[in-house]
């Protein structure tokens, strides 16, 4: 007897899904002014994900509001210090903002939270790796 095929579970943006969801699904595009209205909603509904806040620092920080981005990490972190997603994003951050010794910071707490390893460890290990390499 062949089965229906499984609904899919990925949100594109137009489908139904929560703001989260669909913001998730734009940044995946690169689509990230669109996704912060999106993940605004997203915090006033539920101000205490730090899933959400940390989305919401990633998306504006890659429309180049440093300053706003780093408020939104802080949140995320506030929320959950050990939040790995917010602690490499906010490394990559400070790489952005040229402040090289606290991303370092972040990464050490990286390494004792994954000491075998996480995506985001080694995502903000290649970052300060290629910032290393654009300073020589």
């Amino acid at each position: 007897v062949a089965m229906a095929p499984a609904p899919s579970t990925e949100a594109s943006p137009a489908s139904g899904g929560s703001d989260y969801d669909k913001a998730v699904a734009l940044i995946d595009n690169e689509r990230y002014a669109e996704a912060i209205p999106l993940l605004e909603s997203a915090v006033k509904k539920n101000p205490k994900s730090p899933d959400a806040w940390s989305q919401l620092g990633f998306a504006t920080r890659k429309t180049g509001n440093w300053k706003a981005g780093e408020g939104y990490y802080a949140k995320a972190l506030a929320l959950d210090p050990n939040h790995q997603e917010a602690l490499e994003y906010l490394g990559e951050l400070y790489l952005e903002t040229n402040r090289p010794d606290e991303a370092q910071g972040l990464l050490a707490k990286l390494v004792k939270l994954c000491p075998d390893g996480c995506e985001a460890r080694s995502e903000l290990e290649e970052a300060m790796e290629a910032h290393a390499r654009k300073k020589k």
